[in-house]
C-alpha cells in the first residue's frame, strides 16, 4: 500500500532572504507563480516582495523579519513551490501548515482562492504592525519540562508551541526573552532566537485580536477539498470559519500532535514544503523506530533546491507521476569570439589538422593565414581588414575540431558581432568557403571606416546609459554593444567619445575609449548595408539545422532573415546580454566558447551573476519570432526538473573546473607543484605539459642563470599552448631577486607563476601582474599573466583575493615601471586568477588540517568576489596531503576546482632529487616527516615538512632554532654546545662558514652583519639549511644524516598505495603517468561511492 503523501508548510521563523531563488531563477513554473502573486502584492500595498525577496543588496544571513513582506514571502514561495509539484501531476493526501502555514494548506485544498488568501495576508499584517508592540520567539532545544520548572522561563514568556520531545518555543516581550536567553547561556542550553518581530501564539498579540477578527469576519471560506491536518487542534479540520485563521496565530501549536494523529492513521510520505526544511527535521524526531514514514524537504538556504526537488520527484514518480514522459537533457550551446579575442599563435595545431581547409583559405586572402596567426610578421593581426578573416577561420577550425572530438552538434549557436559568421557556418547556413568571403567582404568594407570611435563603460545597465544619452541630448552617440549587464559599448565620432566620458564617471562609472577605427555597429555604418547587402544577395543560404541566435534581435534566426540580419549587423547594436539571457531560459544550457581566448566566457559569467543575484529578465522565448529551426529541434518548451543520473559516469577529464582547465589549456585539473632548486625539474614540468597537465619549474635555490636555461628549454620543447608555470618564491630577505625574476618571467613570456610562501602582496607581484592586462577591443580586461598563488592563512588568501595594494600601485607608477591604464586595470582585478589552499604540505607550511581549510578559504573567496564584484569567480584549488585516489576525491567532494601534488612527484625519474634521496623516500610510510625551521625565513620562525626517517636534519635544524632564540651572538654559546655544531653539524669552524657566505649576501648585508652579531649567527646558521639541501641534491653517501628534503606525508600514503605493484620502484614512476593514474582511480572513486550512495538499502 503506497504510502500516504502530505504537504507541509511552515510559518513565520522559517523565512530568509534568498529563499527559493534558485527555482525563481530557473524554474519557469514557480517563477511564473511568484511573479503573478507579487502582482497581486504589488496592486494591494504598491510594493514588490519579489524585489525585497531578492534584492543583491541583501545577503541570505541578515535579519527579515518586517512582517508586511515576510508573510506574503513566505506564503508565495511554499505557494509556487507546491504549484510546481501539482503541476507534474503530484497531488497531495493531506495538508499540514503551521501557524501562517495554514493560509498556504488551506489556498491547497481550496479554501479560498490563492489572491484572496494573500491580500488577507497583507491585511492582518498591516494590522499585527499598527497594533501589536515589538516581541520575539525562542526555539528552546530541550525537554518541556524546562519551560514548566523554570519560573524564569514561564514568568516571562508563553508557550508557542511544542515541535518534538525535545524542541519547543516561546513567544514573549523583547526584555523577557533577553532574560531568558542569559539564563540559557550561562547553562549552555541551545536556542535560536527566531526571526519575529512579534510574539505570536501569546498574549503579546491580542491588541490586534478586534480588528482582525472584524475584518476575517467579511471573508468567505469553503470546505476544504483535500483532507486538512490542523495545527490548532492536532486533528483533521472539516469546515474552517473566521475564527480559525485567528486562532491559528493565538493559540499554541500543537505540530506534534498533529504527527501523531497522522501517524495513527497509515504510513506516510513527509513534503516539507517550507524555505528552511524545518518541519521535515522536526517530523523525523516524532516518528517511532517501527514507523515506516519518511520525510523530505525540498528548499534549503544551502542551494540544493533543484537537487532536492529531483530527488523528491524520483521517490514519488513511480506512485504519483501520471502520464508525464517527460526528459529533459541538458544542452549545448557554442558561442563564437569576434574582434579583440585575437592573438599571435592563436590557431596552434589547427592549421596543419586541417590543411585543406588552411589552403582553400589562403587562395581566397591571397595571404598565409596561417604565418599571420602563428607570427604575425607585419603586425597585421590587429588591423580589421586582416583580423577578421583570421579569427573567422581559427573559429571555423576550432569548431571542426570540437565536432571531430566530440562526434555531436550543439543544440545553439550564437557569436559576437563577426562570431555571428561561425555560428551560422556551424548551423549549415553556407560552407567554410562561403563563410570566409564573406567575411572578407565585411572585413574590406568596415575597414574602409575612419573618423569614429567606441567607449566602453562598465558599471552602469544599458537602461541607464540609455537615459544619461537622452536626458543630455546626445543623440550623436549610441550604444554599439550591450555585452553584459554593466558593460555597454558605445558608438560615435571621436571628438564625442572624447568627450562625454565625464557624464558616466560621475554617476560612478568607469569609461574607457577603445583602440578602434571606426563607430561600428551604429548608424554611422549605415552607408556600407547597400554594398554590402547587395554582395550577400549574391549567395544562395542553405536552411539552418541548429538555432542561431542573432545579434540584433537576441533571438533565433528565421531562415527568410539571414540577409537582412546580416545586413543589419553592421550598423545595429550586438544584444549578447538579451542573446544569452534567451538561451538560459531555453532549459538547462552550458555554454562553450569555441575560439581563442575566453572573452565570451566572462561575458557569460557576468550574465549569470546578474541572474543568480535576482535580475528579473523577461521570457525572451515567448516571442512571435521565433524560428521554424527553433520549433524542429526543441518543440514544445519542457522544463527542468530532474538531473537524472542515467549511466553518466565521472572521467578524470570531467574532475575539476571546466574553466580553470580552458584557460590554461589543461586536459586534467591537475598541477605539479614546485619544489625547491629544480627539483620540479624542466623535465618534470615538460612531461606535465604534453601530457596535458601543468607543472612549476622549482627557482628557489637557483640562480637568474640556471631559471634562465630551464625557461628556454622548456619553452622549445612545449608546442601549441601547451602550459607550464614557474615558480615566484617569496624572499624576504632579498626582495631585488623577487624583482629580478619577475623581470626574466616578462622579458620570457612567462604567463603562468606559482605564488608560494608570501606574507603579503609585494611590488614584484604587483609588477608581474600590471604587465599582463589588456583591454580588448570592447573594453574588456583580459589577463595574460596569470598567478596561483599558494595560501594557508586565511589573512594572506584575503590579501591575493583583493586589487593590488594602492600603495604598491602609485609607487609601480611615480617609478615607471607601469602605465596609468595597467595601474586603473589593477584597481579592478584581484591580485591572483586562483587559489591553492595548501594543507600540512612538504616544504613551507601551517600545517593545516585540509578539512578546515577548504571550507573556510571557499567562503572567504566567495564573500571576496561578491564584495569587489569581479565578473569571474577566483577558483580554488588543494594542495598538500593528496598521494592517494581517496585524498583526492576528497578535496573535489568539498569544491576543489583544481589539486596540486608536490611530495609525490619528487620520487620519480624525472624529479632533480638525488638516486640516493629517491631510494630513501621510496621507503617512507606517513608518520616518516617532520617539521623543521624554513632555512630562508629563518629569522621569522616560518617552518618546513622535512623527511625524518634516515637523516638529524630536523632535529638539528631545531637545535639552531633553540640556540638562536637563546643567544643573542655565537660567542655566548656555551662550549659544549659550539663543538657540537662546528664539528660534528657543520664539519667546519663558524668562521669559515661567515666568509664562505659572503659570496651569497650583498656586500651591505655582510659589512651589518659585522656590526650586528645576532645577524651573523643567523648568517651562519642559515648556511647549513643550504648547505643541507645541497647535499641531498648531489647525494653525498657520507652525509646522508644531514639531507634536508621536503616532503610531506603524503608521500608515505602514495608509498604505500602502489606497493606491490610496478610503481612500487621509484625507477618506474613518470610524473604524468602518476598524475593520470591518480586522476583516474580518483573519478572511478567518486563512480563507486555515488552507486553506493544511490543504490537502495
Amino acid at each position: 500500500m503506497p504510502k500516504s503523501l502530505v504537504f507541509m508548510f511552515s510559518g513565520q521563523g522559517s523565512q530568509y532572504y534568498h529563499m527559493g531563488r534558485e527555482l525563481f531563477q530557473r524554474h519557469p513554473v514557480f517563477h511564473g507563480w511568484m511573479i503573478k502573486l507579487d502582482e497581486e502584492v504589488r496592486k494591494t500595498i504598491g510594493k514588490s516582495v519579489v524585489e525585497r525577496l531578492y534584492s543583491p543588496e541583501k545577503t541570505m544571513g541578515e535579519r527579515f523579519d518586517r512582517l508586511l513582506y515576510t508573510n506574503p514571502a513566505i506564503f508565495m514561495v511554499e505557494f509556487s513551490l507546491a504549484q510546481v509539484l501539482l503541476e507534474e501531476g503530484i497531488k497531495p493526501d493531506y495538508v499540514l501548515g503551521t501557524s501562517m502555514g495554514e493560509t498556504v494548506s488551506a489556498a491547497i485544498a481550496g479554501v479560498m482562492d490563492a489572491g484572496g488568501l494573500l491580500r488577507s495576508i497583507l491585511k492582518s499584517a498591516a494590522i499585527y504592525e499598527e497594533n501589536c508592540p515589538r516581541g520575539g520567539m525562542l526555539a528552546i532545544i530541550h525537554d518541556i519540562d524546562l519551560f514548566y520548572d523554570t519560573p524564569l522561563i514561564n514568568r516571562n514568556s508563553e508557550l508557542a508551541s511544542i515541535n518534538y520531545d525535545s524542541h519547543f518555543v516561546v513567544s514573549g516581550d523583547i526584555q523577557g526573552l533577553k532574560m531568558i536567553e542569559e539564563y540559557l547561556m550561562d547553562r549552555n542550553i541551545l536556542y535560536q532566537d527566531l526571526p519575529v518581530a512579534f510574539g505570536f501564539h501569546s498574549s503579546q498579540i491580542d491588541p490586534a485580536a478586534t480588528a482582525l477578527i472584524r475584518y476575517k469576519k467579511n471573508l468567505t471560506f469553503k470546505r476544504p477539498h483535500i483532507p486538512f491536518v490542523s495545527c490548532l487542534h492536532g486533528d483533521i479540520a472539516e469546515e474552517l470559519d473566521s475564527r480559525y485563521f485567528w486562532d491559528v496565530v493565538r493559540k499554541p501549536i500543537q505540530f506534534q500532535r498533529a504527527i501523531q494523529r497522522l501517524e495513527s492513521l497509515q504510513d506516510n510520505f513527509y513534503l516539507d514544503l517550507g524555505p528552511s526544511g524545518t518541519l521535515a527535521g522536526f517530523v523525523k524526531r516524532n516518528l517511532s523506530s517501527d514507523s515506516k514514514s519518511e520525510a523530505h524537504s525540498i528548499m534549503t538556504p544551502f542551494n540544493s533546491n533543484l537537487k532536492n526537488l529531483n530527488i523528491a520527484l524520483e521517490k514519488l514518480s513511480t506512485e504519483r507521476r501520471v502520464n508525464i514522459q517527460r526528459k529533459v537533457k541538458k544542452m549545448i550551446a557554442y558561442v563564437f569570439p569576434g574582434q579583440g579575442s585575437q592573438y599571435k599563435g592563436m590557431g596552434g595545431d589547427l592549421f596543419g589538422q586541417f590543411e585543406d581547409l588552411a589552403a582553400k583559405a589562403d587562395r581566397i586572402l591571397g595571404y598565409s593565414l596561417r604565418d599571420l596567426c602563428l607570427n604575425d610578421p607585419d603586425r597585421q593581426l590587429s588591423q580589421t581588414r586582416y583580423t577578421q578573416p583570421a579569427l573567422y577561420t581559427v573559429n571555423a577550425l576550432s569548431y571542426l575540431n570540437r565536432i571531430k572530438e566530440t562526434g555531436k552538434a550543439p543544440d545553439y549557436v550564437a557569436g559576437h558581432s563577426l562570431g555571428e559568421y561561425n555560428a551560422l557556418f556551424a548551423a549549415g547556413a553556407y560552407d567554410f568557403e562561403t563563410g570566409l568571403k564573406l567575411v572578407k567582404k565585411r572585413a574590406e568594407l568596415m575597414s574602409r571606416v575612419s573618423g569614429g570611435g567606441m567607449a566602453a563603460v562598465i558599471g552602469l545597465s544599458g537602461e541607464r546609459v540609455e537615459e544619461i544619452l537622452k536626458n543630455y541630448g546626445e543623440k550623436r552617440v549610441e550604444i554599439a554593444n550591450y555585452n553584459a549587464p554593466h558593460q555597454i559599448v558605445l558608438a560615435g565620432s571621436l571628438d564625442d567619445i572624447s568627450r562625454i566620458g565625464s557624464l558616466f564617471e560621475k554617476e560612478g562609472a568607469r569609461y574607457f575609449p577603445l583602440n578602434v577605427s571606426g563607430a561600428f555597429h551604429s548608424s554611422y555604418m549605415t552607408d556600407l548595408k547597400s554594398e554590402f547587402r547587395e554582395y550577400l544577395e549574391q549567395f544562395v543560404f542553405s536552411d539552418l539545422t541548429i538555432p542561431v541566435i542573432s545579434n540584433v534581435t537576441a533571438r533565433p534566426y528565421r531562415q527568410e532573415d539571414v540577409i537582412r540580419n546580416l545586413t543589419d549587423q553592421i550598423s545595429r547594436p550586438v544584444r549578447w546580454t538579451d542573446s544569452i539571457r534567451y538561451l538560459m531560459e531555453c532549459g538547462k544550457m552550458d555554454f562553450e566558447e569555441i575560439g581563442p581566448g575566453n572573452v565570451l566566457a566572462g561575458l557569460i559569467g557576468q550574465i549569470k551573476k546578474d541572474a543568480d543575484a535576482g535580475d528579473n529578465h523577461k521570457d525572451l522565448r515567448r516571442d512571435s519570432g521565433s524560428s521554424t529551426v527553433e520549433a524542429a529541434s526543441s518543440g514544445i518548451v519542457i522544463p527542468e526538473v530532474r538531473m537524472g543520473s542515467g549511466n553518466h559516469k565521472l572521467s578524470a577529464e570531467a574532475l575539476g573546473d571546466s574553466d580553470f582547465k580552458r584557460e590554461y589549456n589543461l586536459k586534467y585539473a591537475y598541477l605539479a607543484g614546485a619544489m625547491y632548486r629544480g627539483v620540479s625539474s624542466k623535465e618534470l614540468v615538460v612531461r606535465m605539459g604534453k601530457a596535458g597537465m601543468m607543472g612549476f619549474f622549482g627557482t628557489g635555490g637557483l640562480g637568474i642563470g640556471q631559471i634562465e636555461e630551464a625557461i628556454r628549454e622548456i619553452k622549445g620543447e612545449l608546442r601549441d599552448g601547451q602550459a607550464y608555470g614557474m615558480n615566484l618564491l617569496h624572499n624576504p630577505g632579498n626582495p631585488q631577486l623577487e624583482e629580478a625574476l619577475v623581470d626574466l618571467f616578462l622579458s620570457h613570456g612567462v604567463r603562468y607563476v606559482e605564488a608560494s610562501a608570501f606574507l603579503g602582496i609585494t611590488q614584484a607581484l604587483v609588477k608581474y601582474r600590471s604587465h599582463g592586462l589588456r583591454r580588448d577591443t570592447n573594453g574588456l580586461i583580459c589577463v595574460y599573466n596569470r598567478i596561483i598563488a599558494k595560501v594557508s592563512r586565511p589573512e594572506i588568501a584575503e590579501a591575493f583575493l583583493r586589487t593590488a595594494p594602492e600603495r604598491i600601485v602609485e609607487k609601480l607608477l611615480s617609478d615607471g615601471a607601469i602605465t596609468r591604464e595597467q595601474a586603473e586595470m589593477l584597481r579592478i582585478v584581484p591580485m591572483a586568477d586562483d587559489l591553492c589552499v595548501e594543507a600540512d604540505s612538504g616544504g613551507h607550511t601551517d600545517g593545516g588540517a585540509s578539512f578546515v581549510l577548504i571550507p573556510a578559504m571557499i567562503k572567504l573567496r566567495d564573500e571576496n568576489v561578491k564584495k569587489y564584484r569581479y565578473p569571474k569567480k577566483v577558483r580554488v584549488g588543494v594542495a598538500g596531503g593528496i598521494g592517494t585516489p581517496e585524498a583526492a576525491a576528497a578535496a573535489f567532494v568539498m569544491g576543489a576546482d583544481f589539486i596540486l601534488t608536490g611530495s609525490i612527484n619528487q620520487c620519480t625519474v624525472e624529479a632533480g632529487n638525488s638516486d640516493t634521496v629517491k631510494d630513501m623516500l621510496q621507503q617512507i610510510n606517513v608518520q616518516d616527516t617532520d617539521y623543521a625551521p624554513a632555512g630562508d625565513m629563518f629569522e621569522l620562525g616560518a617552518r618546513v615538512q622535512v623527511l625524518k626517517k634516515g637523516v638529524f636534519f630536523p632535529a638539528r635544524a631545531n637545535k639552531l632554532s633553540n640556540l638562536y632564540q637563546q643567544y643573542s651572538s655565537l660567542d655566548q654559546i656555551d662550549e659544549s654546545s659550539k663543538k657540537q655544531l662546528q664539528e660534528r653539524y657543520f664539519r667546519r669552524s663558524f668562521e669559515e662558514i661567515f666568509e664562505e657566505s659572503k659570496m651569497y649576501y650583498s656586500p651591505q648585508e655582510i659589512e651589518k652583519a659585522q656590526r650586528n652579531p645576532k645577524l651573523k649567527m643567523a648568517i651562519v646558521f642559515k648556511w647549513y639549511f643550504g648547505h643541507a639541501t645541497r647535499l641531498a641534491m648531489s647525494g653525498d653517501p657520507d652525509r646522508q644524516v644531514d639531507y634536508q628534503v621536503h616532503c610531506g606525508p603524503a608521500l608515505g600514503a602514495f608509498n604505500q598505495w602502489v606497493k606491490g605493484t610496478p610503481l612500487e620502484n621509484w625507477r618506474n614512476r613518470r610524473v604524468d603517468e602518476i598524475g593520470i593514474k591518480l586522476m583516474t582511480e580518483t573519478a572511478c572513486l567518486l563512480n563507486r561511492r555515488l552507486e553506493e550512495i544511490n543504490s537502495p538499502a
